[in-house]
């Protein structure tokens, strides 16, 4: 098994610095809008240099956006060989991986909302997913493939539709966090998936609302 490697204290110090640059301006593009701050401002209010600023990052955007919110590849391995619920699992391994990319997930709160309230911040976001290729649903696959009754095809399937339900209960719960920010995060992010469940099991109208009328008598 591979053991999970400590960063050392330069590693950690730079993280925190790192992670104080990018609070720095997120916080600057919500109040003066992303288009109207700059990196000169983001450096003088974070009082760092610009070339510090560039080893970092190597662009505004990328101090944005921040790293894509993966978990570490040991975190995968535990959902794959998970058995519990796999909708639920897959929320907790995003969110773990959001921990892991950010340090806290007040960070990546501000940060959605910066980027949905930005349609070419979104647009940029979008691209980078993409290219990055999709983890959460091989991780799915991976997972589903232990299951010898399923097909390719129906694991294909299950797969698609998971990822695709977690990250519309993701971006709910983001939603949710807006309007409400002193609740924690995974109290959101419960309600978020008990709402889905709530629309996808809800009983149908009574039988007697359903039932045609009685046919006529004949004589």
């Amino acid at each position: 098994m591979t053991e999970h490697r400590v960063p050392g204290l330069r590693e950690r110090k730079r993280a925190a610095a790192r992670a104080r640059v990018e609070e720095i301006a997120i916080d600057l593009c919500l109040r003066h809008g992303y288009e109207s701050v700059t990196v000169a401002q983001i450096c003088a209010a974070a009082g760092v240099a610009q070339s510090t600023f560039f080893n970092y990052f190597g662009s505004k955007d990328a101090a944005i956006l921040g790293r894509p919110p993966h978990p570490t590849p040991q975190a995968v391995q535990a959902f794959v060989d998970g058995d519990g619920p796999l909708l639920g699992d897959l929320l907790t391994l995003l969110v773990t991986g959001a921990l892991d990319a950010v340090g806290n997930l007040e960070l990546f709160r501000r940060r959605f909302e910066l980027i949905d309230g930005n349609p070419a911040l979104r647009a940029r976001e979008l691209d980078r997913s993409e290219a990055s290729g999709s983890w959460q649903h091989d991780a799915v696959e991976r997972r589903l493939r232990r299951d010898p009754r399923l097909t390719t095809t129906e694991i294909a399937e299950r797969a698609h539709m998971t990822s695709a339900l977690a990250a519309s209960i993701v971006r709910h719960a983001l939603w949710s966090a807006r309007r409400a920010p002193a609740a924690e995060w995974t109290e959101h992010l419960r309600r978020s998936l008990g709402l889905a469940h709530s629309l996808l099991v809800r009983e149908l109208p009574p039988r007697t609302a359903l039932r045609t009328p009685p046919r006529p008598r004949t004589s």
